[in-house]
């Protein structure tokens, strides 16, 4: 896939400059992926070369690009839109692999509207993305900088494309998207381009899009330009190096173009050395140093060792240069990744950095959502922005409120001071200010798919190390309206610090749900016994398969565990997000767990099957939990360390539950609640039915104070309160509710008090009226699903005065206990 769309796309920017593909297809093939043709009639650099993707000419692929060539050629590329190459790698990639780098590329109008917020001197400003993708951004701030100087009536031509190739430039460690960023920018600058052949100029130009780290993380960055020369390793048995003089590296365009050459030349079988003469390299020192280079790279290619290493090692080096020679507006889009998302490989140094090398790494409970955009937002300030310079950057919602980004915020990213000696790192203090432009929230913009979660943007200014720095706190404009409308409507609104503590008693009385996964192993569906004589207290089964399952269970041959009769006192009720309606439930699922009904505790043994003590079991239900015991062992991940009990009763919710069965002290009564979407929470009076992990509940001393907090949970009044604390999920749904929830200043229930007892009453009323509408809406219809029964019973709560009373009591009761 990635090959074919660097074909196509190469093959798009060849025709829109006037490239013959199709006779170039017939006579020399291979040219549309090396570019010889193209180079020499155009003079432009580093666009179709000889990269990753040109195997297809090495295993017989003419006939393919032939034919490719063919097709495309039947279309007028002379006005191909500059953002071609981005809508082509979103139809051919598909979602899930960009995530798994947490590409999510950023739609033209928000490019356009950040790139001419922060980009305010155009002619004059150098801009860099450092995470460039398929080009959005740069193709508009070539644009940008093109439209600036067609209004210059002093700038000729000849100024403007050689002020064009350092004005922007882009770094990005896909391959594929260095392609279609490059293409990006050569397509917004082709009017550039024109104006200075009409004029009689040169346009030998190499497009300043680099492959490369942008965060730096594989080499000593330190080290890699302390010297007169940069040495890159080539990690072979000789332990070759090539040495690059950085007097060269340092003129991008010469350097590029020069080892451009240089690789063509060895591939072609002719003598590099006209390079030198080519590019005007005439320093003893830098010839000496280069020749040596060149002898390493024909060995290479002369051993059948990738043919690439020219084209590599320019773009290696290249975010190091870029980091010397620091720019005024750094723009993009990071990538949206967590950490524990990452290689391994490099995830290391990405804690290691975000820990020691700016202090921003929240850890604890945030661990496992800290994202790398932050990271990336921090180190590339450091790296590539001169002081006073300003950033600009697309980053997930989370960013201006949840607790993993708090120390982000702060704008004063430290590092510590650490070790003795050599190894030293110093103390200091990287500063920006985040009040020099107002952030903006996206999330209310309609529709919210342009990401796959809401998003904002947000703007610094680098006051410079031990700089005065300005957090991210107090306002940011809210964006209303329709994605993509030329004037959105902005107000102001508050920044809502997420990560502040829960106020509610009820946060320490919560608990989560069971983890009863893989649930096909659990979960099972009652079936007819066809034996004349049936076994006394057993239930036949099947295995439940459900939407829920993940490979491999989804599709796991389950035959041994298909129509087996079990004991009953081993068959549980089991509460699901699926059978949780407003103040009532659905019929609860059934499942077959390791403990019998009456008992106080898990049967866990660490040497037993599976973690259990099988002989606390029912004869059946030991073969059985052998069984299923041995598909989990044998089709778990392989890094789960966890037995079948391990895994079923994580951080003993299981355990909890079934104490509390037995043992329900002062507190007989359960509200269970959702933890996402709209806040749904019902009343669950079967003591020995068992809460799933989707749900969270809550043991309460009477009905009283259940009906207290099914009004509270069930109320839209709610809602609206803690929607400040969430970000929704891309349908607009409340993420992590449960998160959130207790935030809020919810008092525990007195009895005594006159508005306690009046939202209870409200709360009892609206559970009677839910039951009953239930069950009219199961005589109306054959099938309620919970969709069906949420939908209903909500409108039914809007409409009835049952659901008028507890909004006025919940209302009245939390503006009571605000602040």
């Amino acid at each position: 896939r990635h090959t074919y769309l660097t074909a196509v796309v190469g093959m798009v920017v060849q025709a829109s400059f006037g490239i013959d593909i199709y006779a170039l297809a017939e006579s020399h093939a291979e040219d549309l992926l090396h570019g010889r043709e193209f180079r020499s009639k155009t003079g432009l650099q580093g666009i179709v070369e000889s990269d990753f993707f040109a195997w297809p000419t090495e295993v017989g692929g003419l006939p393919m690009l032939r034919t490719l060539a063919h097709r495309i050629s039947r279309f007028d590329w002379s006005k191909a839109p500059n953002d071609i190459a981005a809508i082509m790698y979103e139809t051919v990639i598909p979602p899930d692999e960009r995530r798994q780098l947490g590409e999510y590329y950023t739609p033209d109008w928000l490019a356009r509207t950040m790139v001419r917020e922060v980009v305010t001197d155009p002619l004059e400003q150098h801009v860099l993305d450092p995470a460039c993708g398929s080009g959005t951004f740069v193709a508009e701030a070539v644009a940008h900088f093109i439209e600036a100087a067609s209004n210059d009536p002093y700038l000729h031509a000849e100024n403007v494309l050689d002020r064009l190739r350092t004005a922007v430039a882009g770094i990005d460690v896909h391959p594929v998207a260095v392609h279609l960023a490059r293409s990006a920018w050569v397509l917004a600058a082709q009017p550039a381009i024109q104006a200075a052949v009409d004029y009689g100029l040169s346009t030998n130009i190499t497009v300043p899009i680099y492959l490369g780290d942008a965060l730096q993380l594989r080499f000593r960055t330190e080290d890699m330009f302390a010297q007169h020369d940069v040495t890159i390793q080539v990690g072979d048995e000789r332990n070759t190096e090539l040495v690059f003089p950085v007097s060269l590296v340092e003129r991008a365009e010469t350097f590029d173009a020069f080892m451009g050459d240089v690789a063509e030349a060895i591939e072609s079988g002719e003598d590099p050395s006209f390079a030198f003469v080519d590019h005007s390299i005439t320093d003893p020192g830098e010839r000496d140093s280069l020749e040596r280079t060149i002898d390493y790279l024909q060995m290479l290619h002369g051993e059948g060792r990738d043919h690439i290493w020219a084209y590599y090692t320019r773009n290696l080096v290249r975010p190091v240069a870029l980091s010397r020679s620091k720019v005024d507006v750094v723009i993009g889009n990071p990538p949206w990744l967590s950490y524990r998302n990452t290689a391994s490989t490099l995830r290391t140094e990405l804690e290691r950095q975000s820990r020691e090398l700016y202090g921003i790494w929240a850890g604890g409970r945030y661990t496992n959502r800290q994202d790398v955009a932050g990271l990336f937002f921090a180190r590339s300030v450091d790296l590539y922005l001169k002081d006073g310079g300003v950033v600009g950057m697309v980053m997930p919602h989370s960013a201006l409120q949840t607790g993993q980004h708090s120390k982000w915020r702060t704008g004063a990213w430290k590092a510590k001071s650490s070790g003795r000696g050599r190894g030293r790192t110093q103390g200091r203090v990287l500063a920006v200010d985040f009040g020099h432009k107002t952030a903006w929230d996206l999330e209310r913009l309609e529709p919210n798919t342009f990401f796959p979660i809401p998003a904002s943007v947000v703007f610094a200014k680098r006051t410079g190390e031990d700089g005065k720095a300005k957090s991210l706190t107090g306002y940011v404009e809210r964006w209303l309206g329709k994605a993509g409308a030329p004037k959105p409507k902005r107000v102001s609104s508050t920044i809502v610090d997420t990560s502040i503590s829960a106020t509610s008693s009820y946060a320490g009385r919560s608990r989560q749900g069971a983890t009863i996964v893989p649930r096909c192993l659990f979960f099972v569906e009652e079936i007819q016994n066809p034996a004349i004589v049936q076994a006394g207290q057993t239930v036949t089964v099947n295995p439940r398969r459900g939407s829920q399952d993940k490979k491999p269970w989804h599709s796991l041959d389950l035959t041994t565990i298909t129509g087996k009769t079990i004991e009953k006192t081993h068959l549980f009720d089991v509460h699901l997000g699926e059978t949780v309606i407003p103040y009532t439930t659905l019929d609860p699922l059934k499942a077959l767990l390791p403990v019998k009904s009456g008992d106080s505790k898990m049967p866990a043994h660490k040497d037993g099957v599976g973690g259990v003590r099988i002989g606390r079991l029912e004869r059946r239900m030991r073969e059985r939990w052998r069984t299923i015991s041995s598909l989990w062992e044998k089709n778990k991940a392989a890094a789960n360390r966890l037995n079948l009990l391990d895994r079923l009763d994580y951080h003993h919710e299981l355990s909890v539950q079934i104490k509390w069965q037995q043992n329900p002290d002062d507190k007989p009564v359960r509200v269970v609640y959702t933890q996402g979407g709209k806040s749904t929470g019902a009343l669950l009076q079967d003591g020995e039915a068992v809460v799933e992990s989707r749900l969270y509940w809550i043991a309460c001393k009477d009905t009283q104070e259940a009906y207290y907090l099914l009004a509270i949970i069930n109320s839209d009044m709610l809602a609206d309160a803690v929607n400040k604390y969430t970000t929704p999920n891309w349908a607009g749904n409340t993420r992590d509710l449960h998160k959130h929830l207790w935030k809020l200043p919810i008092p525990e229930f007195d009895p005594d008090d006159t508005l306690h007892a009046e939202v209870s009453a409200a709360g009892a009323a609206a559970t009677k009226g839910a039951v009953r509408q239930l069950a009219k809406l199961r005589r109306e219809r054959d099938r309620v699903t919970v969709t069906i029964a949420r939908r209903e019973l909500r409108e039914w709560l809007r409409a009835s005065s049952e659901g008028q009373a507890v909004e006025d009591a919940v209302g009245r009761l939390l503006n009571a206990n605000d602040g």
